[in-house]
C-alpha cells in the first residue's frame, strides 16, 4: 500500500528527475510583499503548525526579494515557498518547482491588482498617469508590476517612457508613499491598503485614496515545492497546508499573512493565462 502511495505521489511530479531521499528539516520561504517583521510573525506560526502535522522540522524565512526565493529553490536552500504567481512562472522555468496549493480570497482562486491615487488627485484613469510618478513593486510581482504595465500599454501609455516610475520594496511601502505624497500613484494588490502596518499609520487610508484601475484577474499566488523534493514529503506538505486552511488558528494566520481566506489544490496549468500576459509585456522573463 505504501509503495502504491509513493508511486501515485511521484506521478504528480515532472518525470525528468529523480526525487531525493526524505529530509527531516525543511525550509519554507516567503516573499517580502509586506513588512518583513509582520510576515515573519505569521510565517513562524504556520511553520510550527506544518511541523506538527508532518513530523518534519520546518523553518520559515522571509527572503530579501522575490528573486531570492527563486534562487533558493534553485540551489536547494528553500524547499517549499509561498510566493507570487509571476515569480512562480519565472522560477518554474529555471528550477522546475511546481505548485501544490494556491490561495483563495473572497471565494476566488485569483486576485486583482489595483492602481491607487490620493483622493484629491486629478488622475482619473491610466491615461492620466502620463508625466506622473508611479510606484511599482518588485519586477517579479504580478499585481505591482506586470499586470499594471500590461493595462497601461493597452491604454496607450508606455510605462518606461511616459511615466516616471520608481520601485519600492513592498505593497505596503507603495501605499504609504502614495499617502505621503511621495508619488502620484501606486500599483498594489487588492487591497494592500488594509495591511495592518498601513492601517496603523494611516487609519483613514481607505477614505484618503481611491482606485483608478483594477487589473484583470491574476492567477492565485501558489505554494510551491522544489522539483526533486521527496514525493512522500510533498504529499505530507500538501495535506498539512489544506489542514492549515481548515484550522481556525491557521485561517487567522493566513489572513494576517497575505489576506488569504483558504488554500486549495493547484497545478502548473493554472498559470498558462499569466504566461500569455508575460509574452505581451516582457517575454524575456520566460527565457531559461
Amino acid at each position: 500500500m505504501l509503495g502504491a502511495t509513493l508511486w501515485l505521489a511521484a506521478m504528480t511530479q515532472p518525470a525528468s528527475f529523480a526525487a531525493e531521499a526524505p529530509k527531516h528539516e525543511l525550509v519554507m520561504g516567503f516573499v517580502p510583499s509586506r513588512d518583513v517583521n509582520q510576515i515573519q510573525f505569521s510565517a513562524d506560526r504556520i511553520a510550527h503548525f506544518l511541523s506538527e502535522q508532518t513530523g518534519y522540522h520546518i523553518k520559515a524565512i522571509t527572503a530579501q526579494s522575490y528573486a531570492a526565493v527563486v534562487v533558493g529553490m534553485s540551489n536547494k536552500t528553500i524547499d517549499i515557498a509561498f510566493l507570487g504567481p509571476l515569480d512562480y512562472v519565472v522560477g518554474h522555468i529555471k528550477n522546475g518547482a511546481y505548485p501544490i496549493t494556491a490561495s483563495v480570497r473572497a471565494g476566488k482562486k485569483g486576485y486583482n491588482g489595483i492602481v491607487i491615487v490620493r483622493k484629491d488627485s486629478d488622475i482619473t484613469d491610466l491615461k492620466g498617469l502620463k508625466g506622473k510618478t508611479l510606484a511599482l513593486g518588485d519586477p517579479l510581482s504580478a499585481s505591482s508590476n506586470l499586470y499594471p504595465k500590461s493595462a497601461m500599454i493597452k491604454a496607450g501609455v508606455e510605462p518606461m517612457r511616459d511615466v516616471r516610475t520608481m520601485t519600492l520594496s513592498s505593497a505596503s511601502a507603495i501605499v504609504m508613499s502614495v499617502a505621503q505624497g511621495r508619488v502620484d500613484a501606486g500599483a498594489v494588490y487588492l487591497d494592500a491598503r488594509k495591511n495592518p502596518e498601513v492601517a496603523g499609520r494611516f487609519p483613514k487610508i481607505m477614505d484618503e485614496t481611491r482606485v483608478i484601475h483594477s487589473t484583470e484577474m491574476i492567477p492565485a499566488d501558489p505554494q510551491i515545492v522544489r522539483k526533486d523534493l521527496n514525493p512522500e514529503q510533498v504529499q505530507a506538505l500538501k495535506r498539512a497546508l489544506l489542514a492549515l486552511s481548515s484550522n481556525a488558528d491557521g485561517q487567522k494566520w493566513l489572513k494576517e499573512l497575505f489576506g488569504i481566506d483558504q488554500l486549495v489544490a493547484a497545478e502548473d496549468g493554472d498559470y498558462d493565462r499569466l504566461r500569455r500576459v508575460i509574452r505581451e509585456v516582457n517575454p524575456m522573463l520566460l527565457n531559461p
